[in-house]
């Protein structure tokens, strides 16, 4: 069955605090292998676990010119998670990349940023404390340019204004974008966590980011009981109903259907 056989190659854009095999916790699970057997053609961002959007962004661009190189295409799909599609979105617009991407899927992107990033960074002299140990410990783990804290501050509502309006959408790119809310899922502990200990002042959301944040282009939707790494199949099987290698079988499926 190759039903999941794109024109052009797929790239998965993790987020924050990961990098494509491990962090906080290893993204996409079962996903690539799901894809490939049904045909898709994948390549991993290679992005830093803990570098600014426009590291990130410059990365994901050697993937792209690795992709295209190796698949003979002109333009490749971007798939990417949380803090991902930002960088995608500056690789587009930004770098001005936007003739080799032919569409950007975004799940729980911060596309209007994270009160959770914002109030975390109220507790800055310990917050900037933790980032530059913690950056010391990525560069000798892969990072080539950590950078916790403009990381972590890139992510607020006040920054994304500023790059909303200094990265306007690029008309040769299909963009869509999907939310999450946990909503009574009980399966993800940490995310549970961090919905309880920010909420009501953040809202209802995946643990990390709100379905209004996530917003973006042709919006799909908000997941319902799904957590923010429930998306990425950190837990490698499905929980509270939510079919992660189905719910990535028809993207997939979908970006066939439309010619990319």
């Amino acid at each position: 069955m190759k039903d999941c056989r794109t024109k052009y190659p797929i790239i998965l854009a993790h987020g924050l605090g990961v990098t494509d095999t491990g962090g906080l916790y290893v993204p996409w699970g079962r996903i690539p292998d799901t894809l490939r057997r049904r045909g898709a053609v994948l390549y991993f961002g290679g992005q830093d676990a803990w570098g600014s959007i426009e590291t990130g962004a410059a990365q994901l661009a050697r993937t792209v010119r690795r992709a295209m190189r190796e698949t003979g295409c002109d333009r490749v799909n971007l798939i990417a998670h949380s803090k991902g599609g930002l960088e995608a979105r500056y690789l587009i617009s930004g770098m001005g990349w936007g003739r080799h991407v032919a569409s950007l899927s975004m799940l729980s992107t911060p596309n209007r940023g994270s009160r959770v990033a914002e109030l975390l960074l109220y507790a800055r002299p310990g917050v900037a404390a933790w980032a530059r140990g913690n950056d010391a410990y990525w560069a000798r783990h892969g990072d080539e340019k950590p950078d916790s804290l403009r990381a972590g501050e890139q992510l607020t509502p006040k920054y994304l204004e500023q790059f909303n309006r200094d990265n306007p959408d690029a008309n040769c790119v299909y963009y869509q974008s999907w939310g999450a809310r946990l909503g009574k899922a009980r399966a993800d502990t940490a995310m549970l966590l961090t919905h309880g200990l920010f909420y009501p002042a953040h809202g209802e959301s995946d643990g990390l980011v709100t379905p209004a944040s996530a917003r973006w282009g042709h919006w799909r939707g908000t997941l319902e009981g799904v957590s923010h790494q429930q998306l990425v199949d950190v837990f490698g099987k499905d929980r509270d109903g939510f079919a992660v290698c189905g719910f990535y079988i028809r993207l997939v499926q979908e970006l066939v259907r439309l010619g990319f």
